[in-house]
Order: C-alpha cells, then structure tokens, then sequence
C-alpha cells in the first residue's frame, strides 16, 4: 500500500521527481511505473526494506488533471497482485494560481485582503472578481481597484460588493480573460464574520492529560 507521496500535484509544463512511501512492496527487486498508462524512468532508493520501499519516478510533460500511477515489481504479469495505485494531479502551469489565498475578513472591513497570484498574464482583456455566498450561490460583484505587479507577482485590491456582506461562508471567484480565452482561480473557502463580536484567535492548551500526578500523587481526572 501507498503510505505517502509527494509531491501531490505539480505543473504540466515541467517534469518532477515524485517520491512513494510503499509498505511491503516485494523487496529486493525493480519496479515499473506507469504514469498516465506510459512507463516512466523510475528506481528504488538504497534505504528500502522489506518493510518499506521509497520508488522515484520522473512524470512527464503535457498530461493535465487526475494522473493515474501504478507500480508493481518488474517481472510480476498483470493482473499483478502487488501493483500499487495512486492519482497524481497535474495543473495548467497557463492557469494564474493563488499564493497563500485569504480565508476570510471582516464584514466591517471596505476591502477583500490582498489576493496575490502568479503566472498572472502580461496582457489581459477582462478581470472580474465575484463572491459567491455558499448558502443559495447568490453572487456579488466586485470592484477591482487596483492590479499591481510586483516582480513576477500580481497583487489585486478589490472592494467588496456594493450590496455589502453579511456574515457567512462564500467562496471567491477570480476570472481573467487573456488571448488564449477565460482563466478562472477559485478560493473555495472564505468565511465574512462580525469584526465587533467576541472571536476565539487562539488558545492553548488544546488537550490535557486525564491522569497526572503531583507531589508523588496519582492524580486523574
């Protein structure tokens, strides 16, 4: 069984070492991996044992969304009983992506935090932020302020809707419309709360023991 992998995902536009954790993966012995349904360079780390095998193997270019993956000993005939299977994704390196995406703001607040992508294009025709309210998908347009480049960044300062926000989940839906058609970037995840309610920031610690002891006393709760 496939106990870790990573990385997890990664761009289509490059070629990555991807490294499996496997248990019990017959051993000593080569592998073969499929990736995509096409065998890829690979080997077994030195470190192995019968217990645990680390396999790298190299994907390949161009291939996008749920990749699957399958390893199994070199000379075991399909069906193989000790192929192991696992789906890497693949992303559009084209796609502008988030980098560290907010999670959420207060209703008080005139503005959405600073949402920063990268591979963000040069030149683009449309840009149009929406917040979709999670609980009947209303959707609320934003008026974008500002769009800075810093570097190979791009940093958006968008006003929030003009009906307001009130407090709930939504999600943020970023469009961006370039030669080669619509790139869309979602943070599905994005929480307005009251900024003048009482709020839990943090607190600690989060357990404690039910059995302690104190000047050489069992204690237990």
């Amino acid at each position: 069984a496939v106990t870790a992998f990573t990385p997890v995902s990664g761009p289509n536009d490059v070629v990555l070492e991807v490294k499996v954790q496997i248990a019990y993966l017959p051993f000593p012995g080569t592998v073969l991996v499929t990736f995509g349904g096409v065998e890829v360079p690979s080997s077994v780390h030195a470190s192995s044992n019968k217990k645990s095998s680390l396999v790298m193997f190299n994907t390949t270019k161009s291939l996008l969304g749920a990749i699957p993956v399958a390893i199994k000993p070199k000379k075991c005939l399909d069906p193989c009983v000790d192929q192991v299977n696992f789906t890497f994704t693949s992303l559009d390196a084209s796609v502008p992506s988030l980098l560290a995406p907010p999670s959420g703001m207060a209703s008080q607040q005139a503005t959405l935090p600073k949402i920063t992508l990268e591979k963000f294009p040069a030149q683009y025709s449309a840009l149009a932020v929406t917040m979709v309210r999670t609980s009947n998908n209303t959707e609320l347009a934003c008026t974008v302020k500002t769009v800075d480049r810093i570097g190979a960044l791009v940093q958006l300062d968008v006003d929030k809707p003009a009906a307001g926000l009130s407090d709930g989940k939504y999600s943020v839906r970023i469009e961006v419309t370039d030669t080669g058609g619509k790139k869309t970037v979602l943070i599905p995840s994005f929480v307005v709360y009251d900024g003048r309610a009482p709020k839990v920031v943090s607190y600690g610690p989060a357990e404690v023991p039910t059995v302690a002891s104190a000047g050489g006393r069992l204690l237990q709760l």
